[in-house]
């Protein structure tokens, strides 16, 4: 029996359960895996219980991503650069943190034929999903890189923190902005969860603009009301919970998934 689990604060919606529990038929392995409510500041507690009852790895969703990563024992680079995990492995007594959402970003925007490279992108929020995505993003070269959220000081650290040769990177508040003509548009807040969307100004982006939100479901659709009522195309972040969860998956078991069957399988539903 392997035991996982997905940490966060709403965590009821999540379909990492599903998911994990189809990958695990693929690996032909006996999974337990549980969505567990945890607010933050309450991540070391609820850590130590779960590994006190044999749990072996866990995800990591809103609001817990960046005090997951202080609370690791170990960090891969990608935690490292970004200060954000999504994905924590148990190693005798000792957490080892990665995130897999950057690699689960740009492997569905390669799916859907999104190319960043050469491209103005905009990436709106500056908290653990969004750290997680933006050195994937930045590595893929576009030509600039612009993270915007309601604290202006918190998106201009996130820009400094990360490494990005020959990428125009910088970080403002909506009202600095300053910028337009970006022709993709990353949606990395939280929002959605209360039925509300970022103040974005639709001057901002380029003709032809498409969006990526990374959320999916009931909250997804705000920004996707927003995306529809302004001719803007949108994808939901489903298909990165897949590709991010397949390399998860990987870390907790040292199986990699097919993900093909399970995009469908999540799209139906």
């Amino acid at each position: 029996m392997i035991r996982l689990a997905v940490f966060g604060h709403p965590v009821a919606h999540s379909r990492s359960p599903a998911l994990h529990r189809a990958f695990a038929g693929q690996a032909s392995v006996d999974l337990d895996y549980r969505a567990i409510e945890c607010r933050a500041g309450a991540l070391a507690e609820a850590l130590a219980d779960f590994a006190a009852a044999g749990g072996r790895g866990c995800n990591l969703t809103v609001p817990l991503k960046e005090e997951g990563a202080r609370l690791a024992d170990r960090r891969s680079a990608a935690v490292s650069i970004s200060g954000a995990a999504n994905t924590l492995v148990r190693d005798g007594d000792a957490w080892t943190a990665d995130n897999t959402d950057g690699a689960g970003l740009v492997a569905d925007l390669d799916r859907l034929g999104i190319d960043v490279s050469g491209r103005r992108v905009l990436v709106v929020g500056a908290g653990g999903a969004a750290a997680g995505v933006l050195p994937a993003v930045a590595a893929r070269g576009p030509a600039a890189l612009h993270v915007v959220n309601r604290t202006a000081q918190r998106a201009e650290e996130l820009a400094a923190r990360i490494q990005a040769d020959d990428v125009a990177l910088r970080g403002s508040g909506f009202e600095g902005i300053g910028d337009s003509g970006f022709e993709v548009i990353l949606q990395a807040t939280s929002l959605g969860h209360d039925g509300k969307v970022p103040p974005l100004d639709p001057a901002w982006l380029a003709g032809g603009a498409v969006a990526y939100d990374l959320n999916y479901g009931d909250a997804h659709g705000p920004f996707a009301d927003w995306c529809a009522e302004r001719g803007v195309a949108c994808h939901d972040g489903i298909g990165m919970l897949v590709e991010q969860a397949a390399l998860a998956f990987e870390r907790f078991t040292g199986f990699r998934p097919e993900t093909g069957p399970v995009h469908e399988a999540m799209r139906r539903g």
